[in-house]
């Protein structure tokens, strides 16, 4: 739309005066759109094991209204002060999606069989960390299928990243020496984070030489992105989704299902308050709020009780 401004501005101010077979083949393409963008909706809600709060062909309607709006206003008016700019209004988007629309699986009442009641993140997220042994094996599929899909679990389980932020970092974001591995966030919260050596109770080399600085010393392009797709273009979420499926394949969690992406870092969360990290200092670290690190607290000291128990049991 970016790209043909005048025709947004005819339909808006032009519309009425279309014959009805021109409105009607409007209406079609909308309709088109719409439904292109649902079933890319359902195949990631399928594959992130998520529960959204609408269903998906409501969620496509609601996404492709707010660009349309967006396009009406930016190509129709100036000096108004909605956004700062399109990349301001395509983050809040894409956070009120996120944030807004749907949340990790977890059970849902069967009373609810249409629309879900609207509850923050925060509060209806499920923290289901992995256990270690899946977490090494996940590592050890990804060492096997090449040198970026090890980089990838790596950097997941190793900094705790979400798949958008992933898909962000760029080479330049790396830092590296021999006494700590840094990784630059620069969408939503930004920040650094700290590439864990130590995964699970068990080392992946060291802070100048691990699966994420042998995958970027093998890169022979100039992309700038971290990771890349099979185009050797920045790899998308839908790209790393579709690599995380292959790495997930055939394992299962203790619940039975597959393992989302969005468990590796709920697993970092749980590892570094396990370690002894405060809640103050993950909220700097992950930029999230007090209310919904409360939840892995509660998972942190869940597992440590149940340690503490199997402890003194051997002693027993």
């Amino acid at each position: 739309m970016d790209q043909v401004p005048a025709v947004v501005r005819s339909v808006v101010g032009e519309a009425g005066q279309y014959p009805a077979k021109n409105r009607e083949a409007i209406g079609r393409g909308f309709t088109q759109a719409n439904r292109y963008v649902a079933k890319y909706f359902e195949t990631v809600i399928k594959r992130g094991q998520l529960n959204t709060h609408l269903p998906a062909e409501k969620l496509a309607s609601l996404l492709n209204g707010m660009l349309l709006g967006y396009a009406v206003i930016e190509f129709t008016s100036e000096f108004h002060q909605l956004w700062q700019d399109r990349d301001d209004f395509l983050e809040n988007l894409v956070t009120l999606f996120l944030q807004g629309a749907v949340s990790p699986s977890s059970e849902v009442s069967p009373a609810f069989s249409g629309l879900v009641p609207f509850e923050p993140v925060a509060i209806a997220e499920k923290v289901a960390d992995l256990p270690a042994p899946l977490v090494h094996a996940l590592l050890q599929r990804a060492k096997k299928l090449g040198l970026q899909e090890y980089a990838i679990a790596y950097v997941l389980f190793g900094a705790g990243l979400s798949p958008a932020e992933l898909c962000w970092l760029e080479r330049s974001h790396h830092i590296s020496d021999p006494h700590q591995q840094l990784l630059q966030i620069t969408q939503g919260a930004v920040r650094q984070v700290p590439v864990n050596q130590w995964i699970m109770g068990k080392r992946y080399g060291s802070y100048t030489r691990n699966p994420l600085t042998q995958w970027l010393r093998s890169r022979k392009d100039n992309q700038p992105a971290m990771f890349l797709n099979q185009a050797e273009q920045p790899l998308s979420e839908g790209n790393l989704l579709q690599q995380w499926q292959t790495i997930s394949e055939g394992f299962l969690t203790p619940d039975g299902q597959e393992p989302a992406i969005g468990q590796t870092q709920q697993t970092w969360c749980v590892e570094l308050l396990m370690r002894g990290m405060t809640l103050a200092d993950l909220q700097i670290l992950t930029g999230w709020d007090a209310t919904r690190l409360q939840l892995y607290a509660t998972r942190a000291r869940e597992k440590a009780a149940l340690e503490q128990a199997i402890r003194l049991d051997q002693k027993a």
